[in-house]
């Protein structure tokens, strides 16, 4: 019988192969961690999984994801991508500080990186203690970021009621996309917490204290298909950038957006942003 129609072979690919967690520690272990070992030397410090395989929730494509903690960066790159054996393997190189900046700092991709967990697989005290870090000031510093987010979502709802309005079928789904994950990102600031995992954005994003009317229909639009049906798609989208809008309008009196024009770049010190 022919392989392809039996389908035990469909999937043969040369760079993405199933892989249990158990092959990814021998991986880790025997080839990855001696290589750091000998190209980095004094200046390794700690080397952390992170991503699915720190938490053990890694499935058959899952990749693995390293935190190489070193003294200096100096000129070395930020880090590395290898695929052995159909395995992805990500490194990033990090200082203590460039982690904690990264990571536990509320910054344009906390709203996944926040939650990362920390697997130590060498220095096992070092990385228990760059997980102590304390973030202070959080609700500021989020509550600074969705200020912001607020234009990125202007912007992708502009265009998805221009494609509502053009009947652009054919480009929907990209437009879409981008106004879906706009309004989770802005979610995760508003309610202060980051996704644990890009397969649980939706999942988790439900179960926010914090939601603006209409998120929940628009969502359940998306996931059941039913954005096909131009009349419903308008009313979701209508509904739920104005209660984006009507969020930030009850908490900010009113003062959404920046509309002064009579200053671009300057900044008024005698005057706080709320």
């Amino acid at each position: 019988m022919n392989k392809s129609k039996s389908g035990k072979n469909r999937r043969e690919f040369v760079g993405l192969k199933k892989h249990t967690h158990v092959q990814r520690t021998h991986i880790l272990k025997e080839f990855v961690i001696p290589t750091l070992h000998r190209e980095l030397g004094d200046n390794l410090v700690a080397v952390a999984a992170d991503g699915s395989y720190a938490r053990c929730e890694d499935t058959d494509y899952s990749d693995l994801e390293l935190m190489i903690f070193v003294k200096s960066k100096g000129k070395m790159p930020n880090g590395f991508s290898k695929v052995y054996d159909g395995m992805l393997i990500e490194g990033l190189f990090v200082t203590e500080e460039d982690y904690h900046r990264m990571i536990h700092e509320p910054n344009e991709w906390w709203y996944i990186a926040g939650s990362d967990e920390l697997m130590p697989i060498m220095n096992k005290a070092f990385v228990r203690k760059v997980e102590r870090y304390r973030l202070k000031k959080k609700a500021l510093k989020c509550n600074t970021i969705a200020r912001e987010l607020i234009y990125e979502a202007q912007e992708a709802f502009g265009k998805l009621f221009t494609a509502i309005d053009c009947r652009n079928r054919e480009n929907l789904f990209v437009i879409l996309s981008e106004v879906v994950l706009t309004t989770l990102k802005l979610l995760a600031y508003v309610n202060q917490k980051p996704y644990t995992s890009s397969k649980k954005f939706i999942t988790e994003a439900r179960k926010f204290r914090k939601k603006p009317d209409g998120f929940d229909e628009f969502i359940g639009l998306v996931t059941e298909a039913g954005y096909l049906d131009w009349r419903l798609l308008e009313k979701c989208a209508v509904k739920l950038f104005k209660g984006i809008e009507n969020y930030f309008k009850l908490k900010y009196d009113d003062k959404i957006y920046d509309d002064d024009l009579s200053s671009i770049y300057r900044k008024d010190k005698s005057k706080k942003r709320r």
